[in-house]
């Protein structure tokens, strides 16, 4: 089992040529699919637990290197003002 390796929620941008999309994940937990990374702090919160079939699921797609990964910067959710 890989630690989680970043420091906190990333973005994981799934793009098709009629559309984007980023998948928001924190802890190897998926938390939902947004258009734009601005619509992204909509989503973060702190995962509830430990999700085995998430796991194993989101593992290969955010290791592989294949996809453009973006950390999420915490300090910018706005529902923290």
């Amino acid at each position: 089992m890989v630690c989680w390796p970043w420091q906190g929620a990333v973005a994981l941008k799934e793009q098709h040529p009629e559309m984007t999309q980023y998948h928001i994940i924190q802890n190897w937990l998926w938390l939902g699919a947004v258009n734009s990374l601005e619509d992204a702090t909509t989503l973060i919160r702190t995962p509830a637990g430990f999700d085995h079939d998430g796991y194993k699921i989101l593992c290969k797609p955010l290791l592989s290197g294949n996809y453009e990964i973006t950390e999420l910067d915490p300090a910018n959710d706005q529902r923290a003002s």
